[in-house]
């Protein structure tokens, strides 16, 4: 089949590479462009935050807390992005490129159908929304703007996220950087000139973001329309039938649900830490920031791996799978060990850093964060047993695990926290951060025995059938 396309040679090499290449050469080859992105990407989040923090407290509270507001509907593409990422990658395995350019191309259209979707209902129910958060009147009059801006942003990183997603499904990581780096660059760039040079307003680090959105859909768009990209888009390339959305939906319906549900909780969490005052949830959402100088990167070995994996997988390359998933472990536990080490060190300036210039929020922070950052290690191996769970479809389980880390551990020890030891104050949030965080790495050691084991013996299969 796939002689019938016109196939790079970039791409028939890059798919011989992830079959046969040296398996720590093939993670790093994959991994490392998509950590760059990552550290771009967190670097841009810091400057959200920097320049939210200079205003006041409720301005960052409610910016931090309209963040996972988003999260909540950009877990749709991103579940999406990963169950068409494995599809994709299972028939690129084949060597069934035909296949999967259909499939590619049916899921680029669906998004960019229910993104208009979305934004428009979500523009109508804005106020609303904010609402439900939890957020109080001065937090919605403050963020009200900066969320219907977002909301536009919503909808096209959701198509983004989609066509992302693809692209590292036939290993292209390193144009994946390279936008992305242009992408932040515009970013930085429109919110140091709206926000800082021109004061206007928060609303405004919200437009930065959605322009730096725009910037990676025209470069979607763009290659969409070139005649030698694999995945170049045609209406008669779609495949809107049972065959396709079942396998679809099968995997990516239940790592939706996971992060939608995840995101949804931690908008529960915020809205519970008010009840430690309008600071906390901006104090907690900058620890997490600063916990997630690491793990934002550790996380983005999941993609690289379950791609990888999912392509071995298809040519029943088994031990191949298990060297991949120790491979990912490795650097995820190295890279997480490092990131401890440093933010201990550095923890107390880092607080002081983004309490923009309050010594009692920089207290604040820094309790909630010496508590953090001890679980820093068990995300690490969350993400690589992640990535090993995506590859090998069984999506479910990873379902599984974002409800455990949110509403067996997390959301639980913060009710015993608020109403058993209410002297403990704020600080109870990062002693729910630990706990969570610990006992979901715990959980996903036991997990990835479990796959090993199941792979070791063969009991995996590759059973997207189109």
């Amino acid at each position: 089949m796939a002689d019938n396309l016109n196939i790079s040679e970039k791409d028939r090499k890059r798919r011989e590479f992830i079959l046969t290449g040296n398996p720590m050469s093939v993670v790093l080859k994959i991994t490392l462009p998509l950590m760059a992105l990552s550290a771009f990407t967190y670097l841009s989040g810091i400057i959200d935050t920097i320049v939210v923090s200079q205003s006041d407290n409720n301005a960052l509270s409610s910016v931090v807390m309209i963040s996972q507001i988003k999260n909540l509907f950009t877990a749709l593409g991103g579940g999406f992005s990963t169950g068409s990422s494995i599809i994709v990658s299972r028939l690129i395995g084949r060597g069934d490129y035909e296949k999967a350019k259909k499939v590619a191309n049916t899921t680029m259209t669906l998004f960019f159908l229910s993104a208009l979707g979305i934004i428009a209902v979500l523009e109508v129910f804005a106020s609303g929304i904010l609402h439900i958060a939890g957020m109080t009147d001065e937090l919605i009059e403050l963020g009200l703007g900066y969320f219907r801006v977002q909301i536009i942003s919503i909808g096209v990183s959701m198509f983004n996220s989609v066509f992302l997603g693809l692209e590292k499904a036939r290993g292209a990581t390193v144009n994946i950087l390279f936008i992305n780096i242009l992408s932040m660059s515009i970013k930085l760039g429109c919110t140091i000139l709206f926000v800082s040079a021109l004061d206007l307003g928060t609303t405004m680090v919200a437009g930065a973001t959605l322009l730096a959105d725009i910037s990676i859909l025209i470069y979607a768009v763009i290659n969409l329309a070139r005649k030698n990209f694999l995945f170049r888009y045609s209406v008669r390339n779609t495949i809107f039938t049972r065959d396709y959305f079942k396998p679809l939906c099968s995997l990516s319906i239940p790592v939706f649900l996971g992060k939608f549900v995840f995101s949804m909780g931690k908008v529960l969490v915020n809205s519970m830490a008010m009840t430690y005052g309008s600071e906390a949830p901006g104090a907690l959402g900058v620890s997490n920031n600063i916990s997630g100088s690491v793990t934002s990167i550790t996380n983005c070995t999941e993609d690289a791996e379950s791609s990888v994996v999912s392509y071995n997988l298809s040519e029943k390359h088994y031990s191949r799978m298990i060297k991949l998933f120790f491979c990912t472990l490795v650097i995820n536990i190295v890279l997480s060990m490092a990131g401890f080490i440093l933010l201990t060190i550095f923890g107390e300036p880092l607080s002081a850093f983004f309490s923009g210039g309050s010594a009692e929020k920089a207290q604040l922070i820094n309790k909630i964060f010496s508590y953090e950052r001890i679980g820093i290690v068990a995300l690490g191996i969350n993400s690589a047993v992640n990535g090993l769970i995506y590859g090998i479809g069984w999506t479910k389980l990873s379902m599984v695990c974002n409800l455990s880390r949110l509403f067996v551990f997390r959301i639980p020890t913060m009710l015993i926290m608020i109403n058993c030891f209410p002297e403990i104050g704020a600080e109870s949030l990062g002693i729910a951060m630990l706990i969570s965080n610990v006992g979901i790495g715990l959980m996903s050691v036991v997990i990835g025995i479990v796959c090993l084991l199941n792979i070791k013996h063969h009991k995996t299969k590759d059973n997207v059938k189109l």
